[in-house]
């Protein structure tokens, strides 16, 4: 190894070529997309210490394997570049394997779920989950603290709406938070009531608060156990690295598990609002990267409006589905200004939260005054604004004109087809999710999940974009079809357009010569799927740094 890397030292990388070892592993016989572009495709790589050492036809490849190199054949199968989630809850999504999953379970089921977890806790002992939708159910009406009380009344419940921007809580949860007829709404948030004015169960955005502020911590063991299942549930999906959006409240235990190896994933922590207000009040710069790529702390959540689902997303106009509302504004456009400003004097991204069409307005207003008075370009910044969901003609103009990046995920089209248009009407309904219009106005986008609030795997976010349909295949010609993009675009906004998002475009993001061996082994030749087809595409292989971390069986 030591000769390998004297080779690298002073001969480059064609002198170890040549002297036919130092290959740790050669992929050959395959279908290679790197990912330079749309056509650029190669038979077989070879892997050194971590690092992509050369890629090209199998024969030439093969060649330069010595009596130890690992030859892995894989039979016309595609490989890529390791996958990119830009926006995702890593300890939350964890926790979803030691809590109640409500995702696409009807209320009777999740009720059912409670029960069951009631049954087993402790008087004292919170019960939690997440995931629920009333859009799904046959009545889509909000459910009520009176349904969990039915299976839990001694131990308090709350369960996050499947966006993460209400709660659904029982009568002993909200008498530990003091919630009653007088409770006032906090600012930015509401608290649903019935006719009489009494709280229904349901709390939407800041007011959610009253009831999590009184939720006891997480022990670190909880906390240990929930990113290790996350990060081996990771790279069984093919993702390789992913933008941890606000769960960043336990970064020591994260340095130490990456440091000893447990968790494989590399990280790019986007800090929550909390933890970035200490950070920012006491002028704690940026650490761009630390933990030898595996981890940075750059980017900063700002959480300007709410949900759609929830009609908490900002809107110019009101809901067309609720008269006089507007959404929620969670901050004051002064202090969304200052927050730009203080990230930028220490050296952070904002990937600022703005679903509503108003929301998607101010934040390009603040990114534009920023960037007027520091006399700098967003190519030298890499701001983005997270979701970009409803989006005027004039502002998707805005994004290209500034080069914002779309931080967007594509399985909320698909997720949100069944309401999206009641909430704000046909008119407003053709700027939003609007991959195609601004893909093909230049606006780099990049992919992602916002897991658990929606599916993690990354295949079923490239089938949404392709063909604008559920895995069910609903509707049939697709869901605004128009703004369907091809293959190649949606696979490059969860490869090359995340490593340029993190300022790592030189190590990550396609398959070239010394860049990390961070690769995915694919099903299926991913050119030869039907498009319909294409959430059916699995891992068989995914590396990190060269090692093996996830094989099927």
């Amino acid at each position: 190894m030591k000769k390998t890397m004297l080779l690298l030292a002073f001969c480059g990388i064609g002198a170890i070529l040549q002297a036919g070892e130092g290959i740790d592993t050669i992929l050959y016989n395959g279908s290679v997309l790197t990912m330079k572009n749309e056509n650029d495709s190669v038979e077989a790589i070879a892997v050194n210490d971590g690092k992509i050492v050369s890629v090209g036809k199998s024969n030439d490849i093969l060649k330069l394997a010595d009596k130890n190199t690992k030859k892995i054949d894989l039979d016309g199968k595609t490989v890529m570049p390791g996958l990119t989630d830009t926006h995702l809850h890593f300890l939350r999504f964890g926790l979803t394997f030691l809590q109640i999953r409500g995702n696409g379970k009807t209320k009777d089921e999740i009720l059912s779920d409670v029960k069951e977890k009631a049954k087993l806790a402790q008087k004292e002992n919170w019960v939690r989950g997440r995931g629920w939708n009333e859009t799904i159910w046959d009545d889509k009406k909000l459910p009520l603290a009176s349904d969990l009380d039915t299976v839990s009344k001694n131990n308090p419940v709350v369960l996050f709406r499947s966006d993460n921007h209400a709660i659904w809580v029982n009568s002993e949860a909200l008498k530990i938070a003091g919630i009653n007829k007088e409770t006032m709404d906090p600012d930015g948030g509401k608290i649903i009531r019935d006719s009489n004015g009494n709280p229904t169960g349901i709390l939407v955005d800041s007011a959610m608060n009253l009831v999590t502020d009184k939720m006891p911590a997480l022990s670190e063991e909880e906390m240990e156990t929930a990113y290790l299942l996350a990060d081996k549930e990771y790279s069984r999906l093919g993702l390789t690295t992913v933008f941890d959006a606000g769960d960043d409240i336990s970064i020591p235990l994260v340095k130490r598990l990456i440091s000893e190896g447990k968790i494989k994933t590399r990280i790019n922590v986007v800090l929550d609002g909390k933890t970035a207000k200490t950070f920012l009040d006491n002028d704690i710069k940026a650490e761009h990267n630390t933990l030898n790529d595996h981890m940075s702390i750059r980017g900063y959540k700002i959480k300007y409006d709410g949900a759609l689902g929830s009609r908490g997303a900002l809107m110019g106009e009101e809901y067309s589905d609720s008269k006089g509302n507007f959404g929620n504004r969670l901050i004051a456009v002064d202090e969304l200004n200052r927050l730009v400003e203080k990230s930028y004097e220490l050296g952070y991204q904002p990937h600022v939260h703005a679903i509503g069409d108003k929301a998607n307005e101010e934040v390009l207003d603040s990114f534009e005054k920023l960037f007027k008075e520091k006399e700098k370009t967003n190519k030298e910044l890499r701001y983005g604004v997270v979701h970009s969901q409803i989006l005027t003609k004039r502002d998707i103009g805005r994004y290209k004109d500034m080069d914002v990046i779309a931080i967007m995920q594509p399985i909320h089209a698909t997720s949100d087809m069944n309401m999206a248009e009641d909430r704000i009407g046909a008119d407003r309904i053709k700027g939003a999710y609007a991959w195609k219009t601004l893909n093909d106005s230049g606006v780099i986008i990049t992919g992602g999940s916002d897991n658990p609030n929606d599916y993690i795997e990354p295949f079923y976010g490239i089938h949404a974009a392709v063909t604008r349909k559920d895995m069910k295949g609903n509707p049939k010609d697709g869901w605004y079809p128009e703004e369907a993009i091809d293959l190649y675009s949606a696979l490059k906004i969860y490869t090359q357009n995340p490593a340029y998002l993190w300022f790592m475009e030189d190590k990550l993001g396609t398959i070239e010569d010394g860049k990390y061996a961070d690769l995915v082994v694919l099903s299926d030749n991913i050119k030869e799927v039907n498009k319909d087809d294409l959430w059916k595409v699995k891992p068989t292989l995914t590396f990190i740094d060269g090692e093996v971390v996830y094989k099927v069986k």
